[in-house]
């Protein structure tokens, strides 16, 4: 029987990462990984090949989940990994509401039988390790992404009500630019919402996607490989 295969978990728990040592084509649903400006904060994959939905547009002409879940369709039947959470995986999966516009969150029939392996880290760990990406982001460069967006949106080449703008980290950045704060308690309250976010992802995959045949979860630091790619059939 033919299933679409996804790793989920809430944001830093590793999905493409583990994705990626199935040596397949890779779908992601992240709702911030779409765009090319900002590969920093939306912490892409540094390896493009073979990767789906990550950078393949730009900020300017964002994507929502009633246009993701139409681009996505085709490529259910794929072999090869989905990696995502919440509102654009459900619209790949389920397809759209009664509005055609949101994403079903996981209720009634998927579009197809799917298989999902949920990352669930230790509370602590993954606390410490989104903490720890925050600071390695602005190593990186984040700050200086997130100006290029600033000054984008300041030359009106980006309006304001984009809704890529909420990002976390970008968010919290661009208010950085408008002098609301600090750029050292800028970093604070990034590192504090990506927390909360990670709660609220796993209370959302607790709801949706609570242990089941076709749903297992797994702690990253004791995962098997091996159980992965057989619950896969790979």
């Amino acid at each position: 029987m033919s299933f679409v295969k996804i790793i989920s978990g809430p944001t830093g728990s590793g999905k493409t990462a583990v994705a990626e040592r199935f040596q397949k084509p890779i779908f992601s649903a992240d709702a911030f990984q779409f765009y090319r400006e900002i590969p920093i904060l939306s912490n892409q994959t540094t390896s493009k090949s073979n990767v789906h939905f990550v950078a393949d547009r730009s900020i300017k002409n964002p994507i929502n989940a009633g246009d993701f879940s139409r681009e996505a369709a085709p490529y259910l039947k794929s072999d090869g990994i989905w990696a995502g959470i919440g509102l654009y995986l459900g619209a790949a999966l389920f397809g759209l509401d009664e509005d055609r516009k949101k994403g079903t969150p996981f209720q009634g029939e998927p579009r197809m039988p799917f298989r999902m392996v949920v990352l669930n880290p230790e509370r602590k760990k993954l606390y410490s390790d989104l903490d720890h990406r925050v600071d390695q982001m602005c190593e990186r460069g984040a700050v200086d992404e997130a100006r290029r967006i600033y000054e984008l949106k300041q030359k009106g080449e980006i309006e304001s009500s984009n809704p890529v703008l909420k990002g976390i980290g970008l968010k919290h950045l661009l208010e950085h630019f408008d002098q609301q704060r600090n750029l050292n308690n800028t970093i604070i309250l990034w590192k504090r919402d990506t927390r909360r976010l990670a709660k609220r992802q796993m209370t959302w995959l607790r709801k949706f996607c609570p242990p089941s045949p076709t749903c297992i979860w797994v702690d990253p630091a004791q995962m098997d490989f091996l159980t992965l790619a057989r619950f896969f059939e790979i």
